[in-house]
């Protein structure tokens, strides 16, 4: 039987488009803080003790730390390798149309109730949920509303997806104490360079960092901060992110599990070139980032095979070295994948043509191993190899 994965959600961020008012966040981010049903006593313990350690008698919530970055980096260092994973969205407000219909406050809930539901329903086939009951928690109590309505119970009336019985108000606060951390890096009103330093504490447990809309101008590098950008280094990042994003969009709410895999892998991928456009991910780490949503586990033979090369037969981008994978956002990227395929493509070839050689001098070049049909285009690398063509 699969283990329940738990759930704790929280917000960051208003609803409102004035953005000269002092109290309207630029972005709205949601964070849902994943732990296995195995975990989740374990978790709820070591967490209530940092609480206690740096909160005392309060609640551990991102406000009560505000801009003291040096406290913030203590805690999230004792929270550093417990047992729970991050998956969130992060809304940037300002990049959504004035005529857009989402700008109208009930649409605009709605709009990112749908987004989180379908995201998490695609990728859980079980998932307790829970959040915050108390404050103006608009977007929560939207949210709340929409799983019920869309989550069917099961025989004991008991829903596999949904809101049950997962009480467990420490985790939350948890959740709320990152979805703060996470706006120090995306929030204008809430940037820090500091964020760097949170980020790096934080990025093993991030499987899953959403950016919307969706646009590839989301990982451009800014031109100050690079001088080296060739003048196709833009076009390939665009064509590479676009293909990612025009995929995941297609086969989005398909059942398939292999489908499924090959779109976690896209968004991991996605989520790193945000992070680190010149950064290659070694084949375990992606391994790891996969592995920690599923009750299967992936191998890295099914991960070559059924994941990145049905997703090159596809057309996708993906590049590839002796230093992992990752999108292909300059024209090295491409000269990499090509080098490292040239080392397997070349010996092949050689193997082929001394064995085709072989027979070819012990039967006075009467049988041609290459001589079907379906071989042609192989005879002709063949040939020009030798340079027959």
């Amino acid at each position: 039987m699969s283990e329940i994965q738990f759930a704790f959600v929280d917000e960051f961020g208003n609803y409102g488009f004035d953005f000269e008012k002092d109290d309207v966040s630029t972005h709205f981010i949601i964070v849902a803080i994943l732990v296995k049903e195995s975990n989740k006593e374990i978790l709820e313990g070591k967490v209530e003790n940092i609480r206690q350690k740096f909160f005392q008698a309060g609640e551990m919530k991102s406000s009560k730390i505000k801009n003291n970055h040096k406290r913030r980096s203590l805690i999230l260092n004792e929270l550093n390798g417990l047992p729970f994973h991050i998956f969130a969205y992060v809304i940037d407000k300002r990049k959504i149309s004035e005529n857009a219909g989402i700008r109208y406050k009930r649409t605009f809930f709605k709009f990112l109730n749908r987004l989180l539901y379908d995201d998490l329903f695609r990728t859980f086939e079980q998932l307790n949920l829970e959040a915050d009951e108390y404050g103006n928690k608009e977007f929560m109590e939207g949210f709340k509303r929409y799983v019920n309505q869309k989550s069917i119970p099961d025989l004991f009336n008991n829903s596999s997806f949904g809101f049950n019985n997962s009480k467990s108000s420490i985790l939350v606060q948890l959740a709320d104490l990152l979805a703060g951390t996470i706006a120090k890096g995306f929030d204008k009103k809430q940037l820090t360079d500091e964020f760097q330093i949170f980020n790096k504490i934080l990025e093993k447990h991030i499987i899953r960092l959403e950016y919307w809309p969706k646009d590839y101008k989301n990982f451009l590098v800014n031109p100050q901060k690079n001088e080296n950008n060739r003048p196709f280094d833009e076009v390939i990042l665009k064509q590479a992110v676009n293909l990612a994003l025009q995929y995941i969009d297609k086969t989005g709410n398909i059942k398939d599990i292999e489908e499924k895999d090959r779109i976690d892998f896209l968004k991991f991928l996605l989520f790193k070139v945000y992070q680190n456009h010149n950064e290659y991910i070694y084949a375990h780490e992606i391994l790891d980032n996969l592995n920690a949503i599923r009750n299967y586990k992936i191998n890295e033979h099914y991960f070559r095979s059924n994941i990145v090369s049905k997703l090159r037969d596809k057309g996708l981008l993906i590049a590839s070295s002796n230093k992992g994978y990752k999108l292909p956002t300059c024209i090295e990227d491409l000269y990499d994948f090509v080098n490292l395929t040239s080392l397997n493509i070349h010996p092949m070839i050689q193997r082929i043509t001394k064995c085709r050689d072989q027979i070819l001098l012990a039967t006075n070049n009467e049988i041609d191993i290459l001589d079907k049909e379906e071989y042609e285009d192989i005879k002709k690398i063949v040939d020009l190899s030798k340079g027959l063509g």
